[in-house]
């Protein structure tokens, strides 16, 4: 943030000399005092918390991260995906034009040293799960598969402040699993308009 503060000297003038006592003249100036200053555009985020969930938790890990879990990830008989959501609120100011850009790192849930090709299906074990993720911001609600939240995005057109919301689902089902850990990383960047 730039501030700038000028201020214009009042001047005076005292008329007279020796020692007849003359009358004073005061010639009045104006004064004249201009505050400038500069807000950059920017975007302040909090930490996220989770305001719902099944089969799942939230804990923050960092002022503008943290960490979803699955507490169980497959059906123990079956071994396919149980249902999982989860409602996460980020707090967020914006104070200009801006653009929220939501991308899913690997496009889904991967087994580590997985296959994304692997993927589930009715018969075979597959070692990729694809998930629905949401996003509400400023009045606009975008929806898609993990695969293609690489494009979701949201414009707003000028300053918002609230609660973004992102909700993440996992249907269940659609066939076995690969024994491992799955994991994806979701990126929400909020980026501010020149």
């Amino acid at each position: 943030m730039k501030a700038m503060i000028r201020i214009a000297a009042f001047a005076a003038a005292l008329a007279g000399a020796g020692t007849v006592a003359h009358a004073q003249n005061f010639s009045e100036s104006g004064q004249d005092l201009e505050m400038v200053g500069e807000a950059p555009a920017a975007c302040v985020l909090r930490a996220p918390s989770a305001t719902a969930g099944v089969n799942a938790s939230f804990d923050p890990t960092g002022p503008t991260s943290g960490e979803l879990r699955i507490l169980q990830m497959v059906n123990p008989t079956t071994a396919e995906p149980l249902p999982t959501s989860i409602t996460l609120s980020l707090p967020v100011i914006c104070n200009a034009s801006h653009r929220i850009e939501l991308r899913s790192q690997n496009g889904g849930l991967l087994r580590d040293r997985g296959n994304a090709r692997n993927r589930q299906s009715g018969t075979g074990f597959g070692e990729f799960v694809t998930y629905r993720v949401g996003l509400a911001w400023a009045g606009q609600q975008r929806d898609a598969t993990s695969e293609e939240a690489r494009n979701l995005n949201i414009d707003a057109f000028r300053g918002a402040a609230g609660d973004a919301v992102l909700n993440v689902s996992i249907p269940g089902g659609g066939g076995p699993l690969v024994a491992g850990r799955y994991s994806d990383a979701i990126i929400v960047e909020f980026l501010v308009a020149n």
